[in-house]
Formats: C-alpha cells, structure tokens, sequence
C-alpha cells in the first residue's frame, strides 16, 4: 500500500492519469525563473560541440540574456531548448550530462531550503510543494512502500506536454534522476545514494553511465520511473541543518509561490481562453481579439515565452482527453466531438502522438478505473 507523501496526491505520479492541469500547462510559459537551469543546460551542450545560437533558436533569448542574472526564463524556453539540443546532436546521455550539473545551488532561495531542512522527509516534502520555484517539467511525488521510501517520476503518457517523442522523453528522465541524486548528495553528502532505479523502457545505450551517475542499479523494462530509498533515511539531518533558517526559508519559498501564481503572463491567459467553453477551441485570431491585441502580437509574445498556440492547445487538449478516459464512459466519438476533432480516428492518432499510447491502452493501463460504455 502506498502512503502518499507531500503534496497529497491519490495515485501514483508515475501512472497514467497525473495529467497537467491547464494551470501547470500556462505557469510553464510564464517567464519567471532565474536562468541558471537553462544556462546549465545550454553550457552542457556546448561542451559537446552543440553552438549556442542554434540552441536557443525558437526561444526569443540571446547568449547574453542567459548569461544575465537579472533575465527571466520559462519552463517552455527550456523546453525549446532541450528540443533543440536533441535536434543537433546524436548522443543518448544527454540528459545525464545536464542533471549531473544542476546542483543545490542552481535554484537560488529554494535549493538554500533544501540545504538547511530539518530532516530529509521535510526536505523532500519542501521540494514536492514548492516545486515550481526549481523549474521543474515533471511533476514530482514521493511515498512510503513498506521499508522503502519511492520517488516516482511521470511515464511518458503523463508527461504534460503534447507530442512528445520517445527521445525528449528519455532525456527528460535521466535529467530529473541524475539532478535528483546530484542534489540529494549536495545536501546530505556523497553517501545518500538510491538502493536501486526503475525505468520505463528497454535498457539504452547509455546505461552503464545511468548506473554510474545514480551510483546503484537501474533495472530497465518497469512500469514507473523510480529512485528507491530506504525509509530509516527520513529522519535524518542534512549536513546544514538549522530548524531556525529552514522555517524562515519555507515561510519564504511559499512566498515566493504566492508571486509566481499572481503573475498572468500571456501563456497563462490563452490557456484560460482555450479552456472558458467546454468542447470550443477558438483559434489564434479570436484569443487574441478576445486578449485586446493583433494575432501577430500574440504570436510574438507567446514566443518570448518559449511557447506556440498550437503546443498549447495540444497540451490542453491532452490534459482534456486523459481527463475523460480515465474519470468518464466517453468513447472515442464523444471525446473526438469534445475536444474539436473531425472524427474519432483524428483523436486516436493525435493521442498515440501525444502519449504512446493509444485511447484504449491508457484506460486499461489506469486499471480500469473508468468502465467503457463505448468502443474505443
């Protein structure tokens, strides 16, 4: 049995069915974040022979305004940025390289906090909760199995963006496993490794450096992506521990998440427009007429957050569709007619492109938990 921990959550991160919510799918565009995330990511790259300006194409960024401590950056211009990055080079380990190089330090007042937490269960529950503030693009979950203590990491049907490929997928996994570790040992020293790894997917060609990095075995072909500890861990103290600042720090980053959800950038605003009628995407001219601004307007700011009005009505539309399977009897007709699609096959394909899986093999995966009245 599975006793979920941080944010509350009532099923497993890594299943089908941890869809992103509108809300996470717009506060992803919303420029925000310190660049140091993305800066790490384009200084990997270009360690391996990737130019930085082809990088950052698409992103509406400069190599002077990564390098800007005072610029502000989206989860969507890093997700450019890592597409670009798979785009320009072969290798399979690059996500390996990136995580390995964010560190505690890369994440400002939030990784401060989880530095000085009192034990590891607050630091992990800080991280959960105030993930937001670290950039993250996965959405994270930790529980306790037994003797065990599981993060869990979303399968690629529950990552929240739309028509993501097998490759940027793997790649974002290995990124949030390596950084998991590589943090984990900032705070609490080079001994606080996993017990073992599970992943999605057939064993790659990278995996012995998998292993390496994570420093434990990773065991291929599961059905989640996991970092398994040892619960006695919970409750002990980081290495910078203080009672006192962690309170001040928390108190802090919950401020800071205050701000964040206060801020309305353009991203957001359009993804309220796509979802304020259920079952009627308007197109680009009437959000924007809606927004008080031309179609080319809104297309250039949408750029400048690392986002495009079709990335996100896909990701709505995903959002959407998962939401369906899983909490409705819909059949593949009703919810092509839903979500604006001239026919179910039209559907059916758009969502084997967005998650792997076809509309019947994500509701059976889920274990059934909402029966079908219509085929599929």
């Amino acid at each position: 049995m599975l006793q979920t921990c941080g944010v509350p959550s009532g099923e497993d991160a890594g299943a089908p069915g941890q869809e992103a919510s509108p809300f996470f799918i717009a506060f992803a565009g919303d420029r925000c974040l310190s660049p140091s995330r993305l800066a790490t990511l384009v200084g990997a790259m270009q360690e391996v022979g990737v130019p930085i300006g082809a990088l950052l194409e698409g992103t509406g960024l400069s190599p002077g305004a990564v390098a800007d401590p005072a610029t502000l950056t989206s989860c969507a211009q890093f997700m450019r940025v890592s597409r670009n990055a798979l785009r320009l080079s072969a290798r399979s380990d690059l996500g390996l390289l990136v995580g390995t190089r964010l560190r505690a330090s890369s994440y400002g007042m939030y990784g401060y906090a989880l530095l000085c937490s009192e034990t590891v269960a607050q630091m992990w529950d800080l991280a959960v909760r105030c993930h937001p503030l670290s950039g993250g693009m996965l959405p994270l979950h930790w529980g306790r199995e037994g003797a065990h203590a599981v993060w869990t990491f979303p399968t690629r049907a529950a990552f929240p963006w739309a028509d993501v490929d097998e490759r940027l997928y793997r790649f974002m996994i290995d990124l949030q496993l390596a950084a998991h570790v590589t943090i984990g040992k900032d705070v609490m020293g080079d001994w606080f490794l996993p017990e073992w790894a599970e992943c999605t997917g057939p064993r790659p060609p990278h995996a012995d450096a998998l292993r390496d990095r994570l420093g434990c075995e990773v065991r291929f072909g599961a059905a989640r992506n996991a970092l398994v500890f040892p619960a006695a861990w919970l409750t002990r103290s980081p290495q910078l521990a203080n009672p006192i600042t962690a309170s001040h720090m928390a108190q802090h980053c919950m401020r800071l998440m205050d701000e964040l959800r206060r801020r309305a950038g353009v991203t957001r605003q359009v993804c309220d427009e796509l979802t304020r009628t259920p079952g009627r995407f308007p197109d680009i001219e009437t959000v924007s007429q809606r927004l008080c601004m031309s179609s080319r307007t809104l297309r250039r700011r949408l750029e400048d957050e690392g986002v495009t009005y079709s990335e996100l009505l896909a990701s709505v539309r995903k959002s959407l569709a998962s939401d369906y399977l899983l909490s409705t009897r819909m059949g593949s007709d009703d919810i092509a007619a839903a979500l604006g699609f001239s026919d179910a096959e039209s559907f059916r394909h758009a969502f084997k492109r967005w998650t792997g899986l076809t509309p019947r093999a994500f509701r059976e995966r889920a274990g059934g938990r909402a029966a079908v009245a219509q085929p599929l």
